[in-house]
């Protein structure tokens, strides 16, 4: 007998009410819209360069999803959930996303972020991957996407991933220094944090003396 799925609250999935997997998975498939709010707010909030240039690497990995949807046409498997999307899946959009992201992390936590022991990094890296798969999963169990479709935009996410970290390795980290001296980034308070070792210490340190100059007027 078909499996009677329902909307489930605000995840924008169908699941089967019965199935707390499902559940598990229709949450788990939010992953990209959460990582994208973290992302923004994290930029609003730091004003870090590096976070303003991951967050232009979802987007553009993003439009890179759409003009290969529109390139290979390729619907949708039968019955898949029609919940606004348009009725393309070659490749699937929150595999490309998840693909970027693990790949981009990765290499953030591994090349750019110091005085972070290793099993700390390495767990990291094993939870995003463990996200991955739970959205991955997700895709192919909800009857979003084949499994093809799956597999390719986890492929191509990866490797636009990790073009997107060393080109900007090459080219952009290297000119942070300069760009934040810009007037343009000089107002909006944009920073690159790269030779500090503990950026919350550093900050605590800051506001501690500012506390204490003002005290001693």
């Amino acid at each position: 007998m078909a499996v009677q799925r329902e909307p489930f609250g605000m995840f924008l999935v169908m699941v089967d009410p019965d199935s707390k997997f499902e559940k598990l998975l229709g949450v788990a498939a939010m992953a990209p819209y959460f990582i994208m709010c973290a992302l923004a707010v994290l930029l609003l909030r730091c004003r870090e360069l590096l976070v303003a240039v991951w967050l232009s690497g979802h987007l553009l990995n993003e439009a890179l999803n759409l003009v290969l949807k529109k390139v290979i046409k390729e619907p949708r498997p039968p019955g898949a959930p029609r919940v606004g999307f348009d009725e393309h899946g070659m490749p699937s959009s929150h595999s490309q996303f998840m693909g970027f992201y693990l790949v981009f992390s990765s290499c953030v936590l591994l090349f750019r972020v110091r005085n972070v022991r290793a099993h700390w990094k390495l767990g990291a890296v094993a939870f995003n991957a463990l996200l991955s798969a739970a959205v991955l999963h997700g895709r192919i169990l909800l009857g979003f996407h084949t499994p093809p479709q799956v597999l390719v935009g986890f492929g191509v996410g990866c490797a636009a991933g990790l073009a997107y970290f060393f080109l900007a390795r090459a080219v952009l980290f290297p000119a942070f220094g300069r760009i934040a001296r810009w007037p343009l980034m000089r107002l909006l308070l944009a920073r690159d944090a790269a030779g500090v070792d503990n950026v919350m210490q550093f900050e605590h340190d800051a506001y501690a003396r500012t506390q204490s100059a003002v005290k001693s007027k």
